[in-house]
């Protein structure tokens, strides 16, 4: 008995000591697994932050080349402009970058389509691809305003080109990316006529002078036209083509949206209630040979003013040179002049002073009283003053797609 009792001893510590040692063993393996799975997390985290390194880093290159392309299709630009020099010609293609990239892209050099020109930024590795938007029956698309209301689409008939543009940026270890945009140059101004309103208009005043026959060119138009009709007090002179007054025109421009249009530019901004302000210069434009003549100026400022449904009257003198947008009513007085464009929501009030001389456009989406009595004042219709004052600006982008490669 003794015996078995001394074996039974043996035996449990025996099977103690394995437990503790069993025990032993399967403490660590816990901990080495959540090291073994922290170790795999860390370094699948690190990929991930190389991989995303590597893809915005591509991005921005491709962004870059959007820009270089952006840039360069605008009218002026000051460095290695790009010309759209077969503007009719839906095969028109062109390229920057290396002859090596753009070859890869379809760059044929013996095709009189196709042009190339080296990339601004020669440190970013980026090949880019501009051609002519076409519709689904190989017409070129345009972005213009095809149904006079002031509001451009994109249609067949009229406007600027649309510009569809692809980037691809690529980096030193092969990864890439393709960005696209459809872009375009910013269209002029719709201006119908020396004088456009929507409501009722009085001309008054022996020395008022409204006309539409173009004095910068030969795109003649009416001196004043308006949805409403027109009232004459003393014997104002008015001129334009297919005829010098049209009212009940059909022709609904929506003068908010032109302004809209432009606020993204503003030069200078006012937000003002019932305010007169005097002495107000924005550019001086330099005055033709007589009030009747058009006069010149190559600023090209874009000023708005907030009325808060008020009014702003603008004197003494004041003159300015670009595009002025008025939310509100607007009241001149006392030597005004301008070149370019005078865009209001609310209703036109020249009254008072001489010298109102304004080369260009107005467009007023309420009624026009103007009495422009004194020494000659005009308001005289110049294309080139409407025109100019958006081909510098840089193209907008209508769409923006992320492509994969």
């Amino acid at each position: 008995m003794l015996k078995w009792a001394w074996l039974k001893k043996i035996l449990r510590s025996s099977n103690e000591r394995g437990s503790t040692l069993v025990t032993s063993l399967l403490v660590p393996l816990p901990l080495t697994l959540l090291s073994m799975t922290a170790i795999l997390s860390t370094a699948t985290d690190l990929k991930i932050a190389a991989n995303d390194r590597t893809s915005k880093k591509v991005f921005y290159v491709a962004e870059a080349g959007l820009e270089d392309a952006r840039s360069r299709l605008q009218t002026g630009a000051s460095s290695n402009p790009i010309y759209d020099s077969q503007f009719g010609n839906p095969g028109w293609k062109a390229f920057i970058g290396t002859d090596a990239k753009s070859l890869e892209k379809g760059f044929q050099s013996s095709n009189g389509s196709h042009v190339r020109y080296d990339q601004l930024n020669s440190s970013l590795n980026y090949v880019v691809t501009v051609s002519h938007k076409l519709d689904g029956s190989g017409n070129i698309l345009r972005w213009g305003d095809s149904n006079n209301d002031g509001i451009s689409e994109e249609n067949t008939a009229m406007g600027a080109n649309i510009f569809v543009i692809t980037s691809e940026g690529y980096d030193s270890s092969g990864a890439s990316k393709p960005l696209r945009i459809e872009a375009t140059q910013v269209p002029p101004i719709n201006a119908p006529a020396a004088l456009y309103a929507k409501e009722h208009t009085i001309l008054q005043g022996t020395s008022t002078k409204v006309l539409g026959v173009d004095h910068c060119g030969t795109q003649d138009v009416p001196g004043v036209l308006t949805r409403a009709n027109v009232g004459q007090n003393g014997t104002p002179q008015v001129t334009g083509s297919p005829a010098a007054i049209v009212e009940h025109s059909p022709e609904n421009i929506d003068v908010t949206a032109q302004i809209n249009r432009f606020k993204k530019s503003i030069t200078h901004s006012y937000n003002v209630n019932s305010a007169t302000l005097n002495g107000m210069d924005w550019g001086l434009p330099v005055a033709g040979a007589s009030r009747q003549d058009a006069s010149s100026c190559s600023n090209r400022n874009i000023v708005y003013f907030n009325t808060n449904n008020t009014y702003v009257k603008l004197g003494g003198e004041s003159h300015g040179c670009g595009i002025l947008m008025i939310e509100g009513d607007l009241a001149v007085h006392g030597g005004f002049q301008w070149y370019g464009v005078i865009m209001v929501t609310g209703s036109i009030t020249f009254t008072g002073g001489e010298g109102k001389n304004v080369t260009g456009s107005i467009l007023a989406g309420g009624k026009v009283s103007a009495d422009l009595m004194g020494d000659d004042a005009s308001i005289v219709y110049c294309s080139s003053a409407v025109n100019n004052q958006t081909d510098h600006l840089p193209l907008i982008t209508l769409r923006w797609v992320e492509l994969f490669s």
